[in-house]
């Protein structure tokens, strides 16, 4: 039986890198710049939102009342720390005063007597991420070509994140809530054979951008949502349950610890570009190839369920009647946990190194 083989990882190929505007933005680089990965390649303008000050609450008046005990008028800008009301005491003894909480524009005075504050833009450097040749510009979004090692897996969780690699366990161990310290805060951490909710909130917490394991409990996974962000990204590399890292991904994230990496839970995968990249090495894409399935194929079953169950193969059959009555070539799957299953093989992906 033929099936269709997925690359679990890959290097030193031709990737391109989109680095979208996390605000609007005007580009610092030109079509065919080369770039290296600290260079700023655009400048944007990324909103802040806006505030309620509550000051008839602050002052204990009628929201009617509030106009006249206001410093500033709407439309005013007003900086933080900037007293935009006062009211004295009795008999001009003492003062309650309102300060702004941040740097903004008064917009409004709701019927609540708040002040509406608009948040002024904050300026942000887009950083091109990666060494490479700048391949197009739109409204929204550079591109550039570089060199990348990928990481693809079965299963995954989140938008796409940036963050520094970092090593927190090792491949058998579970990824507990201990393993994670303040300064995973804004990177991608690795390692363990289970990642759990608990570990999930703790990394929350934190402020960790991305997690890639080896397997996790399915109702964990469910919790996050399908098609779903709960604020970080995850990418587990074996499939439901108590998994190792597989020894091809931890060794090579191993080797990358400390570079800068793109997590994405949507595509299932990890994406580590080049510093330096030398463009006239650049080997071709992982591509989706064919062959012979065999026993001891680590295996993807397809079906129509949202959630993945994936498996080796333990045995092969030639023109085997299903319970459907179809008859087919059949594999049997070993999930794990004791737990075998008898599917079709043209239901199956390979998922190899």
């Amino acid at each position: 039986m033929i099936n269709q083989v997925i690359t679990r990882t890959s290097s030193n190929h031709q990737h391109d890198l989109v680095r979208k505007f996390p605000g609007k933005g005007k580009p610092a680089v030109k079509e065919g710049s080369l770039v290296e990965a600290s260079d700023i390649i655009a400048h944007c303008q990324v909103s802040a939102g806006q505030r309620l000050i509550k000051v008839a609450h602050t002052l204990g008046i009628r929201a009617s009342s509030v106009q006249k005990h206001l410093l500033r008028n709407v439309g005013d800008r007003i900086y933080q720390g900037e007293t935009v009301a006062r009211r004295r005491g009795l008999l001009g003894l003492g003062k309650t005063e309102v300060r702004s909480p941040a740097d903004g524009v008064i917009t409004n005075i709701d019927p609540n007597g708040d002040l509406i504050v608009k948040f002024l833009p904050i300026s942000v450097r887009l950083t091109a991420g990666a060494g490479g040749k700048v391949k197009k510009i739109v409204e929204d979004a550079i591109t550039i070509s570089t060199l990348a090692t990928e990481v693809n897996g079965p299963i995954g969780s989140g938008k796409e994140r940036d963050g520094a690699i970092k090593v927190v366990a090792g491949q058998t161990e579970f990824l507990l809530p201990q393993h994670i310290s303040a300064d995973c805060s804004g990177k991608i951490i690795v390692g363990g054979a289970v990642l759990e909710r608990a570990t999930i909130e703790k990394a929350l917490t934190v402020g960790v951008h991305g997690i890639v394991c080896g397997g996790i409990n399915q109702r964990d996974f469910l919790s996050l949502g399908v098609s779903s962000d709960v604020g970080l990204s995850v990418l587990i590399t074996e499939g439901y349950g108590n998994f190792a890292l597989g020894t091809d991904i931890y060794e090579s994230l191993k080797a990358l610890e400390g570079r800068f990496a793109f997590i994405d839970g949507e595509r299932a995968n990890l994406v580590v570009p080049e510093l330096n990249p030398k463009m006239e090495k650049a080997t071709e894409p992982p591509s989706l190839g064919w062959r012979e399935l065999a026993v001891g194929d680590k295996v993807r079953v397809l079906h129509q369920k949202k959630e993945k169950l994936l498996g080796t193969v333990k045995e092969i059959k030639e023109g085997q009647t299903l319970s459907s009555g179809l008859v087919s070539d059949t594999a049997k799957i070993d999930l794990g946990a004791g737990i075998e299953v008898v599917v079709a093989a043209a239901n199956l992906q390979i998922l190899e190194s």
